[in-house]
């Protein structure tokens, strides 16, 4: 697999993050990839950037290193209706965005509440993908909305950083990603890169995919012209229209 995109990565904005959005975009260089979403976290996370952050990154520029930067933001799903943490300011503003659940933002629910959660948001069309589903902690119908991402266009994520969690990759190897293959759900690895040397670090991700066979096709950001295909459906230009602008 030849990777082209990390759209999961955070920055000093946040304080539990410790490199900068220049940072991350020289090793997203050094690693080949063309294009970097920049996802720091929502207002509910207690360390999270004030909404100024989001409403102000027009002043990025576009590429640093050559890479394509995505100005994005991690959202949390608070409640079991799909709701997330981002008013009308930051929606209108931000060009990515990854839903997730996170301990202290969404509340432990029972697997149906859990799965009535990701259905919600699901039909939010500013969610293009569904953060770390692995969790342990938000059990969920992993049949059910898999189906519903595929019909919906939404991506899976394939957390790299969830390597450090055992339950967390035996629930992707075991149950999250066969199922995505079984329904034709794309997904998306992404590093959540809370430090510049582990953007676009995919190489356990890409073993573990090759372990259980799992269909190269559903992996979005492996082949490039599969991946702008699929920001080009969410609105978003690819490199070469930017450019020729």
């Amino acid at each position: 697999m030849k990777f082209v995109a990390d759209m999961h990565t955070h920055t000093i904005a946040c304080t539990h993050a410790y490199s900068t959005i220049t940072e991350n975009a020289k090793a997203a260089a050094e690693r080949g990839l063309s294009y970097l979403a920049m996802t720091d976290h929502s207002v509910n996370m207690p360390d999270s950037p004030h909404e100024w952050h989001f409403c102000n990154m027009r002043v990025i520029p576009d590429f640093l290193y050559g890479v394509r930067i995505i100005k994005g933001i991690e959202a949390d799903i608070i409640d079991f209706d799909g709701s997330l943490d981002v008013n009308e300011y930051i929606y209108g503003n931000v060009e990515w965005m990854v839903a997730s659940m996170h301990g202290g933002c969404m509340p432990y629910g029972t697997e149906a509440q859990h799965t009535s959660a990701y259905l919600g948001v699901l039909d939010n069309p500013k969610v293009f993908v569904l953060g770390h589903t692995d969790s342990p902690d938000y059990p969920y119908d992993v049949d059910e909305v898999t189906k519903a991402c595929k019909e919906k266009n939404v991506a899976m994520e394939f957390n790299v950083s969830r390597f450090r969690s055992k339950r967390s990759i035996e629930n992707l190897k075991n149950i999250i990603l066969p199922t995505c293959a079984k329904n034709g759900c794309r997904i998306m690895v992404n590093s959540d890169a809370h430090f510049h040397d582990k953007v676009g670090a995919f190489t356990q991700a890409e073993l573990l995919l090759s372990e259980i066979d799992f269909p190269e096709e559903l992996v979005i950001n492996a082949d490039l012209k599969r991946f702008e295909e699929f920001i080009s459906s969410k609105g978003l230009k690819p490199n070469a229209l930017l450019t020729a602008e």
